[in-house]
């Protein structure tokens, strides 16, 4: 592995074992056994690394939830949504979980890096766009609304699994979601 993914590696364990906040240069460099001239030449800055850390962190989610869809037919758009959904479940039940990533960036440093408002975004827009695509498959009437209310849910349930980890009421959600499918879904002979 190079000294640059050492060093990125180390600071997406860090930032996700803890916070952005608590966590500074001086300790990935140590916990990265990396020079601090090694360290700023390839993250000038901490805010690049936390740039660097988001990129990778969606960049790993988008390649499993797309591997989790390639299972699933065509046109089994219910099927990919609930797939979605259990990717968020199994993600909360991993020894890995202990928060989002995203989130702890929005209420930790987004007001001192607001250059990451980008990546942030960037993750955001993807899944808002794959899950729209999906309920549009499904012939629901207000796809972006209901993507928007679906992903709400997650940020949620994530919020929730970080801070409860009985995962029952969680898991209950699902019925939640399908019914508001079913509820905007057009009826025959309308």
């Amino acid at each position: 592995m190079s000294k640059k993914e050492t060093i990125l590696q180390t600071a997406l364990y860090l930032f996700n074992q803890h916070n952005f906040t608590s966590i500074g240069v001086d300790r990935i460099i140590q916990d990265s056994n990396v020079a601090k001239m090694t360290f700023y030449k390839y993250y000038p800055s901490k805010e690049k690394l936390i740039q660097a850390c988001l990129a990778r962190r969606a960049e790993e989610i988008q390649s499993k939830i797309n591997c989790n869809l390639e299972s699933f037919k065509d046109d089994d758009y219910l099927g990919k949504i609930k797939a979605i959904y259990s990717y968020y479940l199994n993600w909360f039940k991993s020894e890995q979980f202990n928060g989002c990533l995203f989130q702890k960036a929005s209420i930790n440093i987004l007001k001192q890096y607001p250059s990451l408002n980008q990546p942030i975004m960037d993750y955001r827009d993807w899944l808002h766009d794959l899950t729209e695509t999906l309920f549009s498959g499904l012939k629901v009437k207000h796809t972006y609304i209901l993507s928007s209310i679906f992903i709400n849910i997650l940020d949620g349930m994530t919020v929730y699994a970080n801070i409860n980890k009985d995962h029952i009421t969680i898991e209950k959600s699902w019925d939640y979601i399908e019914s508001l499918i079913t509820i905007d879904q057009p009826q025959s002979g309308t």
